[in-house]
């Protein structure tokens, strides 16, 4: 390598490079930078050499830098220092310090891992802001955020607990003005999607649609807990949502007829008669799955380009550690996340049979977690070209920036990550980390 400072120019020289539209590596071409954006890929000639630092890749594989498409940042500040070593020792900080930020040390792990975006689904969108200005001006090594700011819903807030350590994770949005004064208020602060959450009124929702569409704002949508829906998935695509969170998300929608009659007649009674329901449809588990029902959902989001994040690896890590979910009943959820996690690997594996697309993300702030997404899929059967649409050229497309992201192309951003093995013939190959670019600069290199 020469001139190991801040180069103008960089060339990869002689690398494989994921193509992003046909699945395929496209083998032994350079990729010059300058200023961040790729400019040049192919066999590259006549560089400057003075302003240019070379870097040999053979028999290496590039890919776009990936993302992690359903964090929770947030919960990386304002932790007791008790729980911050905890939190280093689960994100494999190594050397990790109390005394430095605990977002700062945990962002950086994303980069190293070669994760270069994060969409993040919930948080104060001044806390949000706050850290993405951080990383833009170089005090934070970390990924590029695209964030929503907090999670909406009808009062009284589900999420309210919340807001207790972080005040503004959850806000009420009760009538039209509260849809318009949200969408004004996280807009101006540099949100780049809207989370609907759990209970909505349904003409709010559709101003709130309005709205944010008006402001290029992208919504998805958790329709909350596991049954008892006040906007169901099949209702929310219906008014224009085009992205859904969570596997478990469609368990209501396809339900069998005789249940789904049983939960309707149920939504008005008292907790106890909802919560003896709930039981018996985790008893029952995939028994509980209309197949038709599930046909026809899949049909109809693969029809409306529908978005599905089905974060399966926070069920399993709950089933592993329910004690982290609730102290006080840790049995009792860790029979709960067995199902959903069980559930969400069904529904997911049934719709994704229609060519959904399907968004690579976890549901928190371990960066870990989020390459152990990628081989839950690999495991219920997406391929490794799925996958890796999935954590670059879906979740661009789904923000609305693939013209700046999502593929390794001239005129793009140059997140790249270079990898030591061919992660089309294994998905854990892209642990094999060699070096990782963001905005053009090597920030990691093994």
């Amino acid at each position: 390598m020469t001139n190991e400072g801040n180069p103008k120019l960089i060339l990869l020289k002689n690398v494989s490079i994921f193509d992003a539209g046909s699945g395929t590596f496209r083998k032994n071409a350079d990729i010059l930078i300058e200023d961040g954006i790729v400019r040049e890929i192919g066999e590259v000639k006549d560089v400057d050499e003075e302003s240019l630092r070379r870097v040999d890749c053979s028999h290496k594989y590039a890919l776009p830098g990936l993302f992690e498409s359903h964090a929770h940042l947030t919960v990386l500040t304002n932790q007791p220092e008790k729980d911050k070593k905890d939190i280093l020792m689960e994100c494999a900080v190594e050397e990790g310090s109390l005394s430095e930020e605990l977002d700062k040390q945990v962002l950086e792990q994303f980069v190293k891992k070669g994760i270069t975006q994060i969409r993040d689904c919930g948080g104060p969108v001044k806390t949000l802001k706050a850290m993405k200005n951080k990383i833009s001006s170089g005090e934070y090594v970390g990924p590029d955020l695209f964030y929503a700011g907090p999670m909406i819903e009808k009062s009284p807030l589900r999420g309210a607990e919340n807001n207790k350590r972080w005040p503004g994770f959850t806000v009420a949005v009760d009538s039209k003005g509260d849809a318009e004064n949200i969408i004004e208020q996280i807009s101006g602060q540099g949100a780049r999607l809207v989370k609907t959450f759990s209970k909505f009124d349904e003409e709010v929702l559709k101003y709130l649609l309005k709205k944010a569409k008006e402001h290029n704002l992208p919504v998805t949508h958790d329709p909350g807990p596991t049954f008892f829906h006040a906007v169901p998935v099949d209702r929310a695509i219906d008014l224009g949502i085009r992205c859904v969170e969570h596997g478990k998300s469609p368990w209501y929608v396809v339900l069998k007829d005789d249940l789904k009659a049983k939960h309707d007649s149920l939504k008005e009674a008292d907790p106890k008669a909802k919560e003896s329901f709930i039981d018996d449809m985790f008893s029952m588990g995939i028994d509980s799955i209309s197949m038709m029902k599930l046909e026809r959902l899949r049909d109809k989001m693969v029809d409306k380009d529908v978005y599905f994040c089905p974060t399966l690896h926070v069920f399993k890590h709950y089933a592993e550690h329910p004690e982290q979910f609730n102290e006080k009943e840790p049995k009792k959820f860790k029979n709960r996340f067995g199902v959903l996690y069980e559930i969400s690997r069904f529904i997911t594996k049934e719709l994704k049979k229609g060519g959904m697309k399907v968004l690579v993300g976890h549901d928190g702030w371990n960066p870990i977690f989020t390459l152990n997404e990628m081989q839950e899929l690999k495991d219920i059967g997406l391929s490794e070209g799925e996958i890796i649409k999935g954590a670059t050229k879906y979740p661009a497309s789904c923000l609305g920036i693939a013209h700046q992201l999502g593929s390794i192309s001239p005129g793009k951003r140059a997140n790249i990550l270079i990898l030591e093995k061919n992660p089309l013939e294994n998905i854990e190959n892209v642990r094999t980390m060699h070096a990782v670019l963001k905005g053009g600069k090597i920030v990691f290199h093994g």
